[in-house]
């Protein structure tokens, strides 16, 4: 998702987690580390919601963030 600062937001929703989950997530955290170090494709960020009843809680509390501001549109 885009959020209005231009941050993209990275953002998986997953219930159950197994090892094979946190290698993706680890590679995800890395490759957004590259992204933004690279910094030809804007700033990214990445949110992983390990309860799908709790994503709006998560997606307000990342809205929270310093600099940060409500998405332009859901991807």
């Amino acid at each position: 998702m885009k959020l209005k600062d231009g941050t993209t937001l990275l953002l998986e929703i997953k219930g159950q987690e197994d090892n094979q989950d946190r290698a993706k997530h680890d590679a995800a955290h890395r490759w957004v580390s590259a992204v933004n170090n690279w910094g030809k494709l804007g700033k990214w960020a990445l949110h992983v919601c390990r309860n799908p009843n709790l994503i709006q809680r998560e997606l307000e509390y990342i809205l929270q963030m310093p600099g940060r501001t409500e998405p332009v549109a859901e991807a």
